[in-house]
């Protein structure tokens, strides 16, 4: 895909929970394609190969 939107999902899981859902998700995601998650939601702690691009709004790299 070429954008996700998960928008208040992620912020009823704990980390081990996060990591699991969003290194799922982002196995569907295309090399510059961006993932939108809700505004309360914070990717901070995880570790998955995502740029920042604005609040809320993450880049997956070309070449990770």
């Amino acid at each position: 895909f070429d954008v996700i939107f998960l928008r208040n999902v992620i912020i009823y899981f704990d980390l081990p929970t996060k990591i699991r859902v969003l290194e799922s998700v982002l196995r569907y995601l295309r090399p510059g394609g961006y993932l939108i998650t809700g505004h309360s939601e914070s990717l901070h702690g995880v570790c998955v190969p995502l740029e920042a691009v604005a609040s809320a709004i993450y880049r997956k790299p070309v070449n990770p």
